[in-house]
């Protein structure tokens, strides 16, 4: 009976004194694991000014008389890009107490799909001879207008972050690499009429690619549900600007009398290159309305893609 007791002593003073040890391999739920694996899903704003001049100088060529006191009608709307939901992943790890380094890529894409239409009608009347009259009938159609953006982002990132209570964590972190984006534009448009009937279609397909540096500053809060598994909130901006953007030019043009059914001259043409903002103007009833687009092949200032914004994402990680 005595040695029972004295085994069962021993027993329990060796597993008081491992009991730190084994404590200690274990981590705690509020700890940062030294790896983690994100993956992350978000959303942020696109909006690519050279890009969506096209929808500006679209919309005043349908709309050259809409400010007339005359006959007219008009339907649809062209639009910008919109909303993006952005993908990220990365792996960090933890180099001291509070700071943290690591790897990620990042992708998101954008597309915008309108179109719309204008009619007008008036009749024109020689103040010299009443008697003469002439009529001028016109609809001008965009069916389709299509813009669409790419970013791929792979990066390095180095973050920092302090801890409130046993599981909470705030702080940020700065990323930075080199950005590969791609943009495409379609157009088909139509007009038709006039004094003199005469219908033209046009068609028109860009598309182009560029990269350069680019980087993201993001707050960020990481809530751990267990020792491994945690939920994150972060947001910030991103500054992602592509300032050399080459690719191709594809246009066609097909023109005929309105009550003819043969085309009577077609001019196609195709363009490599650097992407350029090209002036252009467009004469309405309450002045000239002045922009650029996007084209290839001319002269202009360079076409920057810009897929900057702010952007906000969610997301889980887990540690090992």
């Amino acid at each position: 009976m005595p040695g029972r007791l004295t085994v069962r002593r021993v027993l329990a003073l060796v597993a008081v004194l491992l009991w730190p040890l084994r404590a200690g391999a274990q981590p705690q739920p509020g700890a940062p694991a030294t790896w983690q694996v994100e993956a992350l899903v978000g959303f942020t704003r696109v909006a690519p000014d050279d890009l969506h001049a096209r929808v500006a100088y679209d919309t005043a060529w349908l709309d050259y008389l809409r400010t007339a006191q005359i006959t007219q009608q008009h339907a649809g709307g062209l639009e910008e890009l919109g909303d993006a939901t952005p993908f990220a992943v990365r792996v960090t790890k933890r180099v001291g107490r509070h700071w943290l380094v690591g790897g990620g890529f990042s992708y998101f894409s954008s597309e915008a799909s309108s179109s719309a239409s204008a009619s007008y009608r008036y009749t024109v009347v020689d103040p010299k001879a009443q008697e003469y009259q002439r009529e001028f009938a016109q609809s001008l159609e965009v069916d389709p207008l299509v813009l669409e953006v790419r970013d791929y982002f792979p990066h390095g990132l180095v973050g920092y972050d302090v801890g409130l209570g046993s599981r909470l964590r705030l702080g940020g972190t700065l990323s930075a690499g080199w950005v590969i984006a791609d943009c495409t534009l379609t157009r088909s448009s139509a007009a038709l009429g006039g004094f003199y009937v005469t219908s033209t279609r046009t068609d028109l397909e860009m598309s182009g690619q560029g990269g350069g540096v680019a980087a993201d500053a993001l707050l960020m809060a990481r809530l751990s549900v267990t020792s491994r598994v945690g939920v994150l909130v972060e947001g910030g901006y991103s500054w992602h600007e592509i300032k050399n953007v080459t690719g191709t030019r594809e246009s066609a043009q097909r023109i005929q009398d309105g009550e003819a059914t043969e085309v009577e001259r077609e001019v196609v043409g195709r363009a490599e290159g650097r992407w350029i903002n090209q002036a252009v103007t467009v004469q309405t009833a309450s002045g000239t309305w002045r922009g650029t687009v996007p084209s290839i092949g001319v002269d202009g200032p360079p076409f920057t893609l810009s897929l900057s914004g702010w952007q906000i994402r969610a997301g889980v990680s887990f540690g090992f």
